[in-house]
């Protein structure tokens, strides 16, 4: 087997309540005007990669009850290849938009990675939840993602270098949260003395990344309209990974990626997003933000 990517990490079960007027308090109620039930984290990304012409499959373990077995049937039906060995139990979030931002409440078992059906894939590329687990191959580009939870394991631990790694992307609060610097330009620059180039996302603020020479980098938001912005971060991972596969400079890769969270996140989808990159393409050239190689690949 031979892949473009291994997202080396677990799918989540995600129920999205779009529309809440707010969250409510203790002992109270509160309606949703709608509710999105959708493979999210690491299949968001396999997902996104597959729209843009990659062969990407989900390398983690299966859950067996009753949530593991309803995202199994939504992978299926994405058309996510998943592959693992069985588990009893299944990473769960509930997504709450609000404000232009979400938040969560999530059920994440112990996370583990199979390292030998990762290497059994031959991938190009392996994005993996960070700290980086034992034994992955060497040879693929790994890029490194967080979340809360790894970045409550990454502040325990004394800190590690960050030098097998091809690049690490992040949002801003985990940036911050993971430095304690006072934004996100300073804890790129922290974050990439680790020996890695680290991009931040910034929401509305767009994206910083620092390289491996210490140079910083940014890209501007595209302001969009959208329902919910659950799924932002895999959605740029995806766009970004798969314009450094074609060995797009950074620039270029950090603009693609903000541009096809934007455009996929305004995609009036009913439940998994992800642009085609026909559709990408048609978007960012109305849009404005095309260029030249986005021509390049389209032709």
């Amino acid at each position: 087997m031979s892949v473009d990517v291994v997202c080396a990490g677990p799918p989540f079960l995600d129920l999205v309540f779009r529309g809440l007027p707010r969250l409510p308090t203790p002992g109270e109620e509160v309606l949703a005007d709608e509710v999105v039930i959708t493979p999210g984290a690491m299949a968001n990304v396999a997902f996104a990669l597959r729209q843009l012409g990659c062969e990407a499959v989900v390398c983690s373990p299966i859950g067996t009850d009753p949530a593991g077995r309803l995202l199994q049937d939504l992978m299926a039906e994405a058309g996510i290849p998943w592959l693992g060995e069985p588990s009893p139990s299944t990473p769960l979030s509930v997504g709450l938009p609000m404000d232009g931002d979400r938040a969560f409440v999530t059920h994440f078992p112990e996370p583990s990675v199979d390292v030998a059906a990762v290497a059994a894939a031959d991938a190009r590329a392996i994005v993996v939840n960070l700290p980086l687990p034992a034994g992955l191959p060497s040879g693929p580009r790994l890029v490194g993602v967080v979340g809360d939870p790894q970045i409550a394991v990454l502040r325990e631990r004394p800190v590690e270098s960050w030098a097998p790694l091809h690049a690490v992307i992040l949002n801003e609060r985990e940036a911050i949260g993971l430095t304690e610097r006072p934004n996100a330009v300073d804890a790129a620059r922290a974050l990439a003395a680790r020996g890695c180039p680290v991009i931040v996302t910034r929401g509305a603020a767009g994206v910083v990344a620092v390289d491996r020479s210490g140079a910083c980098h940014e890209a501007a938001a595209i302001t969009v309209s959208v329902r919910d912005t659950v799924g932002a971060g895999d959605l740029f991972t995806a766009a970004w990974l798969w314009a450094d596969l074609a060995d797009r400079p950074l620039a270029d890769s950090l603009a693609a990626a903000v541009a096809y969270s934007a455009y996929s996140l305004a995609a009036r989808e009913t439940r998994q997003k992800g642009l085609s990159l026909a559709a990408f393409l048609g978007e960012a050239d109305h849009g404005g933000v095309s260029r030249s190689w986005m021509r390049e690949v389209r032709g």
